[in-house]
C-alpha cells in the first residue's frame, strides 16, 4: 500500500499518464472497466500472462474495476515490463520511460475522447441553421418527420439507395421510425459527408451522436451509445459457473480481462437475426447495465429498460423466455442482445416475437454444441422479469382452471373462481397496459410540451431576431441613401474629370501635332544645315584653292610690276633714246634739208648709230616679256 500511495505521489503531475486516463475514463468517473482496460493495455505488446499480472497487482483486492489509482500503478508496470524490469510492486519507484502503446485511435480510446466530446458536436452550428430550416420546410408532426417526408429530400442527393438506407438507420438513433430536428441535422450531414466522398461509418461515430441524445437512459431501447471496437466472438468456455473473486491470473486470448467481459460477438463469421449495426449499441447498454460486472444481467437489472418499450408483460415475459435458452433466469450479451432485437421488431415493425427460436436467432456462441450443464447457474432467478416468465408458464395451469372435488356445487365454484382469477389477471394486465400507456402519453404530452416551450423560446428569439433584423434594415437604409447621394457627387465629379481628361487629351493631341510639326522642320533645318556645312566646307576648299591662287596671282602681280617697273625704265630709257632719234632726226632734216648732198659716210654713221639704239634698248624687253 505504501507502494501505491508513493506512485500515486509520483504520477499525479505526469501528463501523459493523465491523458491516458482519460483516454479510458472520459467521463472521469474514476474507475475503468476490465474491457476498456484490456483493450488498451493489449497496445502495449506484453503477452497475455504478463498483462494478467499487472492487472493482478493493480486490482489487489479483486473488484473487477481499476480506479484512478490502479490504473497508473498498470501504466508503471507496463513501462517496468517494456523496459525490461521486474513486474512487482518493488519496480515502481524505477525510474523508466513513459510506457507505449502501438495504437491509440479507436474512438473509445482515442485522445479526443475527453470531457469535451461529450460537449463537441460535429455538425456545425451554421449546418445545423440550415438543415433546421431544411427541417420545418417538411412540416414536421409534433416535431417529427416521417420517412415519407424525408425520403424526397435523400433522393435527391442522388446517393445510392443501400447508402441512404444505411443514412437513415445511423440518423434514426431512437429506432421510432421517424426524425427529430437533431436526428435530421445527423441525417443531412452523413449525406453532405457522402456528397463528398466520405464513406458512411457502420456505426454513428460518438461525435455526431446529438447531446440532446447522449444525456438520455442508457437503459433506453431506442437509446444510442457508441459502440466499443468489435472482436471476435468469445471462447464458448468462457462462461464459467461462478464469476471470478480476487485476483485475475491473466487475459484469456480475446483480450478480455474476466469471463464475464468477453468482447463483442458482433463479428461473428455466422448469420445471426441481429443486425451488425444494432449489436455494438446493445453491447454497450448491456455493459452499462451489468452493474455487477458478473457478465450476466438478471430480470431486475434489465426491468426498466424492457419495460420503457410500451410492451405488455406478457409479451416481454415471453421474449425473456425466448432469450434466457440456458434457462439460469440471466442473460449473457449476445442473449441480451437477442432480447433487445425482438423487443425493437415488435415495436417499431409490430413484429411478434416467435413461438420458438429459429436457426438464425440462436446465439453464435451457442451454435453447433449442446447446451452445458449449467448447475452453477441454476440459482433462484429472485426478479421481477423472472417471475413474468413463471407466470406465463403457470398461467395455463394453476389459473386457468380449478380443484376437481366432485361436489358439483364445490366444483362450479371453483369454476367461478378460476374465471374469477382469469378476469382479475387479465384486469391486472389491462389495468398496468393502460397505467403504461398513460405512462408513455405522459411523457408523449411532457416531450411536446418541452417541444412547446422550446418552440416558443425558438418564437421569441426569432421575433427579436426580426426586430434587430428591421432595425438593422432601417440602418442599411438610411445607410443606402447615404451612399446614394455620395454615389451622385460621385458621378459629378467622375463626369467633370472625363470632360477635364477630354481637354486634356485634346491638348495633348494639338501638342502632339505641333510636336511633330516641329519636329519635321528640325529634320528640314537638320538636312538645310547639312546642306550649307557641305557648301561651307566646298566654300572653304575654294577658299584655300582661292588663296592658293591668288598667292600666285600675288607672286605673278609682283612679277609683272617688277616687269612694268622695268619696262617703264626702258621706256624711259625709250624716249630718252627717242628724243635722242628726235634730235638726230632733226639732225638728219637739217642736214638733208642744209647740205642735200652732204657726205654719205656720215649719213651711213648716223643710220647705223640709230639702229643701235632701237635695237639696244628693247631686246631686253622683249626677253623679259617672253
Amino acid at each position: 500500500m505504501a507502494a501505491l500511495t508513493s506512485l500515486t505521489q509520483l504520477s499525479s503531475g505526469n501528463p501523459v499518464f493523465e491523458n491516458f486516463y482519460r483516454q479510458v475514463d472520459p467521463g472521469n468517473t474514476g474507475r475503468v472497466g476490465p474491457t476498456e482496460a484490456a483493450l488498451f493495455l493489449k497496445k502495449s505488446g506484453l503477452p497475455d500472462i504478463t498483462l494478467g499480472k499487472i492487472w493482478d497487482l493493480a486490482d489487489p483486492d479483486g473488484k473487477g474495476y481499476l480506479d484512478k489509482q490502479g490504473f497508473y500503478v498498470a501504466l508503471r508496470l507496463v513501462a517496468c515490463a517494456q523496459s525490461g524490469q521486474e513486474v512487482s510492486l518493488s519496480s515502481l519507484n524505477l525510474t523508466v520511460p513513459p510506457p507505449k502503446f502501438k495504437d491509440t485511435s479507436s474512438p473509445s480510446l482515442s485522445s479526443t475522447a475527453s470531457t469535451s466530446s461529450e460537449l463537441h458536436w460535429a455538425v456545425r452550428p451554421e449546418e445545423k441553421s440550415k438543415f433546421d430550416g431544411i427541417f420545418e420546410s417538411l412540416a414536421p408532426v409534433n416535431g417529427l418527420l416521417s420517412g415519407e417526408k424525408v425520403k424526397p429530400v435523400l433522393i435527391n442527393s442522388k446517393l445510392p439507395l443501400d447508402v441512404l438506407g444505411k443514412v437513415w438507420d445511423l440518423s434514426d438513433i431512437d429506432k421510432d421510425g421517424h426524425l427529430d430536428r437533431d436526428e435530421f441535422a445527423v441525417a443531412m450531414h452523413l449525406v453532405y459527408r457522402a456528397l463528398e466522398k466520405e464513406p458512411v461509418p457502420a456505426l454513428l461515430p460518438s461525435a455526431l451522436i446529438p447531446p440532446s441524445k447522449r444525456k438520455k437512459s442508457l437503459g433506453s431501447v431506442v437509446g444510442s451509445v457508441p459502440g466499443l471496437p468489435a472482436s471476435p466472438p468469445p471462447p464458448k468456455d468462457s462462461l464459467r459457473s461462478t464469476p471470478s473473486h480476487g485476483s485475475m491470473n491473466s487475459l484469456n486470448s480475446t483480450g478480455s480481462l474476466s469471463p464475464k467481459h468477453t468482447l463483442k460477438s458482433g463479428q461473428h463469421s455466422m448469420n445471426w437475426v441481429v443486425p451488425v449495426s444494432d449489436r455494438g449499441r446493445y453491447d454497450d447498454i448491456f455493459l452499462k447495465t451489468d452493474a455487477d460486472l458478473d457478465g450476466f444481467v438478471s430480470g431486475q437489472e434489465v426491468k426498466d429498460i424492457f419495460m420503457q418499450s410500451g410492451l405488455s408483460q406478457n409479451i416481454l415475459a415471453h421474449i425473456w423466455a425466448l432469450a434466457d435458452t440456458r434457462q439460469i433466469g440471466k442473460l449473457t450479451r449476445e442473449q441480451f442482445a437477442l432480447a433487445m432485437h425482438l423487443i425493437q421488431q415488435k415495436v417499431s415493425k409490430g413484429i411478434d416475437p416467435p413461438q420458438a427460436l429459429t436457426a438464425d436467432m440462436i446465439p453464435p456462441s451457442e451454435r453447433g454444441t449442446p447446451v452445458p450443464s449449467m448447475s452453477g447457474y441454476m440459482t433462484p432467478v429472485g426478479s421481477e422479469m423472472a417471475a413474468l416468465s413463471e407466470m406465463r408458464r403457470d398461467s395455463s395451469s394453476s389459473v386457468g382452471s380449478g380443484e376437481f372435488t366432485g361436489i358439483k356445487e364445490l366444483d362450479d365454484i371453483s369454476q367461478e373462481i378460476a374465471q374469477l382469477q382469469r378476469e382479475k389477471y387479465t384486469l391486472e394486465q389491462d389495468i398496468r397496459e393502460t397505467e403504461e400507456a398513460i405512462r408513455h402519453k405522459n411523457a408523449e404530452v411532457q416531450e411536446m410540451q418541452n417541444d412547446l416551450d422550446r418552440e416558443t423560446a425558438s418564437l421569441q428569439e426569432l421575433e427579436a431576431q426580426k426586430q434587430d433584423a428591421q432595425d438593422r434594415l432601417e440602418e442599411m437604409d438610411q445607410q443606402k441613401h447615404k451612399l446614394e447621394d455620395m454615389l451622385n457627387e460621385v458621378r459629378i465629379k467622375c463626369q467633370e474629370e472625363s470632360q477635364m481628361i477630354s481637354t486634356l487629351q485634346s491638348q495633348i493631341h494639338s501638342q502632339e501635332s505641333d510636336l511633330q510639326c516641329q519636329e519635321e522642320e528640325l529634320s528640314r533645318a537638320k538636312a538645310d544645315l547639312g546642306r550649307l556645312q557641305q557648301e561651307e566646307n566646298q566654300l572653304e576648299q575654294s577658299l584655300a584653292a582661292g588663296k592658293i591662287q591668288l598667292e600666285t596671282i600675288i607672286k605673278s602681280l609682283k612679277a609683272t610690276q617688277d616687269e612694268i617697273n622695268q619696262a617703264r625704265s626702258k621706256l624711259s630709257q625709250i624716249q630718252d633714246s627717242q628724243q635722242e632719234v628726235s634730235k638726230s632726226i632733226e639732225q638728219y632734216n637739217s642736214t638733208l634739208n642744209g647740205t642735200h648732198g652732204g657726205s654719205m659716210t656720215n649719213l651711213a654713221d648716223m643710220s647705223e648709230g640709230f639702229s643701235d639704239r632701237e635695237n639696244g634698248g628693247f631686246p631686253a624687253m622683249v626677253s623679259q616679256e617672253s
